[in-house]
């Protein structure tokens, strides 16, 4: 939410092995089939990632493994960023409900997650949301889709509009944008609002007209990437 307040305020694995050594194993869970894409469709990635996390314990391969991913979706920000609107509309759609989840289980480690992103070191306090290996396979295709894509236009103050006016619909009861513009007002909101209204900028995106719904999720999504780096 913090950075894409600053968008809004703007706007308006090792070499490869002989053939008798042992594959690399990817640590269990979400990263496992994530990590399966990046090896078939961007190999250099994976393979600098695997070689972070071989040998290591499995939580520390865990965090190794999202700290790869997180560090591979911001070098690839503007490829997934140029790929097809219907493809990063229905990312968008993804997060809300992972949002939702996180929220019933632990409604401050929702709060971090939707400020930092599902793949931060803050994300790792807790187990991984139902429909995290889509997400992330989602990513990877947007990324692969994205390639020699044609320029897109930017979002507008009008889509902004349209956007906060359906965010509001979503969750009349959260003050997200007050709390976009008014860093005081975040800093003190409590971690339900911080959840919900980080699960409801993610929703309101289906809202929208179509043109405004690619914009809008383009930049939404932009903020997402970029979250985990944020100071």
């Amino acid at each position: 939410m913090r950075r894409l307040a600053a968008l809004l305020i703007f706007a308006a694995a090792p070499a490869a092995a002989q053939p008798s050594a042992a594959p690399v194993a990817a640590p269990a869970g979400a990263s496992a089939p994530i990590l399966e894409a990046m090896r078939r469709d961007f190999p250099l990635d994976h393979r600098a990632i695997a070689a972070s996390f071989a040998g290591k314990p499995p939580e520390e391969a865990r965090r190794l493994a999202y700290e790869g991913i997180d560090r591979f979706l911001r070098g690839r920000r503007d490829t997934i960023l140029a790929a097809p609107g219907p493809l990063l509309v229905a990312i968008e759609a993804r997060q809300g409900p992972m949002l939702r989840a996180l929220g019933k289980q632990d409604v401050r480690l929702c709060a971090s997650v939707g400020d930092r992103g599902f793949f931060s070191r803050e994300a790792l306090a807790g187990a991984e949301p139902a429909g995290l290996a889509d997400y992330g396979l989602a990513m990877v295709e947007a990324a692969k889709a994205g390639f020699r894509a044609p320029p897109t236009a930017p979002a507008t103050k009008e889509d902004f509009e349209a956007w906060l006016a359906a965010v509001g619909k979503v969750e009349p009861a959260v003050p997200v944008r007050a709390m976009l513009f008014d860093p005081a007002l975040r800093a003190a909101a409590s971690a339900d609002h911080l959840c919900r209204g980080a699960a409801a900028m993610h929703e309101a995106v289906a809202e929208l007209q179509p043109g405004r719904r690619d914009r809008i999720a383009r930049t939404v999504l932009a903020s997402v990437i970029a979250a985990s780096a944020a100071p």
